[in-house]
């Protein structure tokens, strides 16, 4: 039997430690680690645009890290 190889992406979440605490218009999130930092009208939304900063930040990191080592990073 011959091996066959499949590609596919692979989205690996890494747990960091957030902050959210309530303001008079909503709700603010920092990530102290990396320096990111949202603002939501709820918690839920304020942490779904820290999840999706997060992902950013961590894409914006990879892309970098590839162009240094010459390496495509898919």
């Amino acid at each position: 039997m011959t091996a066959h190889a499949v590609k596919l992406k692979v989205i690996a979440g890494v747990p960091k430690d957030c902050s959210f605490w309530l303001e008079d218009d909503g709700w603010n999130g920092v990530c102290e680690d990396w320096s990111v930092t949202v603002r939501g009208s709820s918690f839920e939304d304020a942490k779904t645009k820290m999840e999706a900063a997060l992902e950013a930040h961590i894409e914006k990191i990879l892309q970098k890290h590839s162009r240094k080592s010459g390496k495509r990073v898919a």
